[in-house]
């Protein structure tokens, strides 16, 4: 193990002091100035988290809902691995994995936080839809190879060092899989995408539904149709009363949905 941190170029204690430290995931800069994430296990997601989310799912017959385990621990790194491995020999642009052992990995660090990006260009609206389209792009290039991100939430893409308009994704230490088909699968990462980019078009919401019906051309039919069906099941959300009570969330999530409901007119 030694051997490996030395050609890193990583200085002895600042490898000692990150695995050593109560925090799960450490940054660590080499010497040269490289950048590396240490990841370490964790304990699984607690259980009625799943009981409720999956009750919430059925009810509502919203199978998309249901939720991935995350069994933490060492499964939970290992099938990190296993997902980075395949995704990376699919052409997907994901850290590579520099070293492991139990009880931790160690990845290459891939590029900028979009969510951080979204943040400090909000009100230079160019560079958010630019962003914006980019991201689609990148999930579309992913659903192409008959892939799949674990949690689509924006916070889990990157931009790329070398090129910006090209997008990384990390964090695999859960697999939708193991609960819904490869569609659902797919229909999930648009979902939860949209979900945690539209505060950024609560005024832009035109430009926001655009974007998205241009994403399903091309698309795999059976994706779109598990789309429509849970965007259905949530369309009550749009109509409740005294809406402007609600408060900003409330138009984040409704900005979402309605970018969502005339998918069928594309079909």
């Amino acid at each position: 193990m030694e051997n490996i941190i030395n050609n890193l170029n990583i200085d002895n204690e600042t490898w000692h002091k990150a695995l050593s430290s109560k925090e799960r995931i450490e940054r660590i800069r080499a010497e040269t100035g490289e950048v590396y994430w240490l990841k370490k296990s964790a304990p699984a997601r607690g259980v009625f988290r799943y009981y409720a989310l999956n009750l919430f799912s059925k009810v509502l017959r919203i199978p998309l809902l249901k939720a991935v385990p995350q069994k933490g621990g060492q499964t939970a790194l290992d099938l990190e691995v296993e997902r980075i491995t395949c995704l990376k020999k699919n052409g997907i642009l994901v850290p590579e994995l520099m070293a492991k052992e139990p009880g931790w990995i160690l990845l290459k660090d891939l590029g900028v936080s979009i969510i951080d990006d979204f943040k400090q260009n909000r009100h230079d609206m160019p560079k958010v839809r630019k962003l914006f389209a980019d991201c689609l792009d990148g999930i579309k290039q992913l659903h192409k190879q008959n892939q799949y991100m674990s949690q689509g939430f924006v916070r889990n893409m990157l931009k790329i060092k070398e090129d910006s308009a090209q997008i990384g994704f990390i964090d695999f230490e859960d697999d939708p899989l193991t609960v819904m088909n490869l569609a659902q699968a797919q229909a999930r990462d648009l979902i939860l995408f949209i979900n945690s980019t539209a505060r950024f078009f609560v005024k832009d919401s035109r430009f926001f539904q655009q974007q998205i019906h241009k994403f399903f051309d091309g698309h795999n039919p059976e994706v779109v149709v598990n789309i429509i069906k849970t965007n259905n099941s949530l369309l009550w959300v749009i109509k409740l009363p005294f809406k402007k009570s609600l408060g900003h969330d409330y138009q984040k999530l409704k900005v979402g949905i309605e970018a969502l409901k005339d998918i069928n007119l594309k079909l």
